[in-house]
């Protein structure tokens, strides 16, 4: 079975790439070869390529966002055209494949919940920017492309997927995200106490940690401002953005380095999660994302809102505490998770096991021969016209 998985920039620290990473691994045995086509791929990534996967480059062109996407979206076809695959499989919002993973939700809703947090001018733009306008165009076409499944990674993205564009749910899957639960377990008390020792932080104060590129819609600066107020907790923030540097100038100024880190992205995020007790996502928008599966195998309640897409489990499972994203709301929430620590640590490990990539790996499996079996029916039908 040969496929082909589309992502534009494979960044090693992303959660749809880090998925990708893990579903590969898992499915290898399957006698499934996947080739990653994508523009950019960072060392650390093409280092995996001797594991028995392959790698296209596609090329982007122009000087704006929306250039470049339709240039890559060409690129791409152009690639499709010259190999042949049973399934093309995209991260991307691109027509002619034959799955969507909808890993980055979907972009009308982000448009319309980030409106809502943003200035006049940035809403105007919003609805007059040449790339947000081409990306729903294409979303709304693949909504009508009736041999585009779409695979949905929580059940609000399943939901928005047929609230904005009426997709019907025979072409909707719903796959959560799965994790190795091997790698990602609870530590002791007194493990986490020298390791919170190793990372410079007070081994008798909670430690609160963040994880996830894109502060701004992540909800970094507020939970900054909600923990900055709270003398007893301690945080890490750790991911990529463009304004990191204006983020450790907010913690300058509040003088706060000693509680709080902002340590960019990280290769290996165990050993932070290994000195946290509590993990902290109030995200505008974040349809389904592995740093929050991760920190639930390590036994951390977490606080989180409505618009992420553990929301509806956290809630159910009292795994944790829904917040708005504002800082007072957010400092309510962790205060809630300390105070129900031992209880909300219980249930999230509990949950986690639902989560293992071996139960998504399986489902991701039923799913390619379900549509290439529809296929070959389809070519047999066709044939006999």
């Amino acid at each position: 079975m040969k496929i082909a998985v589309i992502r534009k920039k494979f960044n090693p620290f992303g959660g749809a790439e880090q998925f990708i990473i893990r579903a590969i691994d898992g499915l290898r045995s399957k006698k499934i070869d996947i080739t990653i086509i994508a523009e950019s791929w960072t060392e650390t990534n093409k280092d995996a390529n001797t594991n028995n996967y392959n790698f296209i480059q596609a090329v982007s062109s122009g000087k704006t966002r929306a250039t470049k996407f339709n240039s890559f979206s060409r690129s791409v076809h152009a690639i499709l055209k010259s190999k042949k695959f049973d399934l093309i499989q995209s991260h991307e919002r691109l027509l002619g494949v034959d799955i969507y993973r909808l890993g980055d939700g979907i972009h009308a809703s982000w448009i319309q919940r980030y409106s809502s947090e943003c200035s006049w001018l940035r809403k105007l733009w919003l609805r007059i920017d040449p790339y947000h306008r081409t990306i729903i165009r294409i979303e709304k076409l693949m909504a009508q492309d009736e041999n585009l499944t779409f695979v949905a990674n929580s059940t609000l993205v399943q939901s928005e997927i047929k609230k904005w564009y009426q997709v019907p749910d025979n072409r909707v899957v719903l796959i959560e995200n799965g994790i190795d639960t091997k790698q990602f377990h609870p530590t002791s008390l007194s493990e986490k106490k020298i390791n919170k020792i190793n990372l410079g932080l007070n081994p008798d104060l909670p430690v609160l940690i963040f994880i996830g590129s894109g502060f701004s819609r992540k909800g970094a600066w507020e939970l900054v401002n909600a923990v900055k107020n709270s003398p007893k907790f301690q945080l890490l923030i750790i991911g990529h953005d463009k304004k990191i540097a204006s983020l450790r100038k907010l913690v300058n100024k509040l003088k706060a380095n000693q509680r709080i880190q902002v340590l960019g992205p990280q290769h290996d995020v165990k050993k932070y999660l290994a000195s946290a007790d509590i993990f902290c996502l109030p995200s505008s928008y974040d349809s389904f994302p592995n740093a929050a599966l991760e920190a639930l195998c390590c036994g951390l309640p977490i606080v989180i809102t409505e618009a992420v897409g553990l929301a509806d489990i956290v809630k159910t499972e009292e795994a944790g505490t829904i917040c708005e994203k504002e800082s007072n709301s957010i400092a309510i929430a962790i205060e809630d998770c300390w105070k129900n620590l031992s209880a909300y640590s219980q249930n999230a490990l509990r949950i986690s096991k639902n989560y293992d990539i071996s139960i998504a790996n399986q489902k991701w499996l039923d799913l390619y021969n379900r549509l290439i079996e529809a296929k070959r029916v389809n070519k047999i039908a066709n044939s006999s016209h």
